[in-house]
């Protein structure tokens, strides 16, 4: 296969994410916000009538902050983790690829997978309070914004899922540690915070939205970072794919 993704490797890895179980999870987890949002529109709240600032901190609150590094931990770390368990990362080894096109082809299709469910579950809120026009930017800022957390977040957990047998127990350390109890409160680990990028972008596409605030840290530290994150994580994570082989050939 020619270009940067093996569509063989791909659909294989696709398989492997979507297990009948992992399915069921996935779409369950895309659902609670929907319950939630029907929870609201069937209570009165005069303050808040098209539920532009409900969706705002549904979105921040629990998407956001929540649904989308879980649901990146999960995809990232199974992209590899299941082949490293179960030794059948030596057939694909074996293969006549190369090493970065195998973990660039797993990359896309987690990133696909955990964006495709968080966008679920941003848009089924959004229509199930009759798509209120005043929180299309809000709707807009966050598919922005976890397009961009699923990038980093899968880059992230596919190398622990290269790295570690316990990845993702790491992972979800790291979510619940760093970015859930450490990074809204600790000023100097914003910097550093996927989840802080994710509500910079929010910010910037949806400024005009009620109750929408500017990011606690600027774009250019987005971008900066983010690339950062981004190339370093994947670039660790091909390196550490070139070991694996030649370990495996001693």
């Amino acid at each position: 296969m020619t270009g940067p993704v093996n569509l063989t490797v791909a659909w294989l890895t696709f398989r492997q994410l979507f297990t009948r179980n992992r399915l069921i999870a996935a779409a369950l987890f895309a659902a609670a916000p929907l319950v939630i949002s029907l929870v609201f529109r069937g209570t009165g709240h005069p303050n808040d009538p098209t539920g532009v600032q409900f969706l705002r901190e549904l979105y921040s609150g629990v998407i956001a902050f929540v649904l989308l590094p879980l649901a990146a931990v999960v995809f990232g770390t199974a992209a590899f983790g299941g082949e490293i368990d179960d030794g059948t990362i030596v057939y694909l080894l074996v293969k006549n690829l190369p090493r970065w096109q195998l973990v660039l082809s797993k990359y896309v299709v987690a990133v696909l997978s955990t964006f495709v469910m968080m966008f679920v579950a941003v848009l089924l809120p959004w229509l199930a309070l009759g798509a209120p026009s005043d929180s299309a930017p809000v709707l807009e800022g966050f598919t922005a914004g976890i397009a961009l957390g699923a990038a980093l977040y899968c880059a992230i957990f596919l190398t622990m899922g290269l790295m570690s047998k316990r990845a993702l127990v790491l992972g979800l350390l790291y979510v619940v540690v760093i970015e859930i109890a450490l990074s809204p409160n600790v000023q100097g680990l914003k910097s550093f915070s996927v989840r802080e990028f994710v509500m910079t972008v929010v910010g910037k596409i949806a400024a005009g939205a009620p109750g929408v605030k500017a990011g606690a840290v600027t774009t250019s530290t987005v971008w900066t970072m983010g690339a950062i994150f981004l190339v370093g994580a994947l670039g660790l994570g091909i390196r550490w794919l070139q070991r694996y082989e030649m370990a495996e050939r001693l």
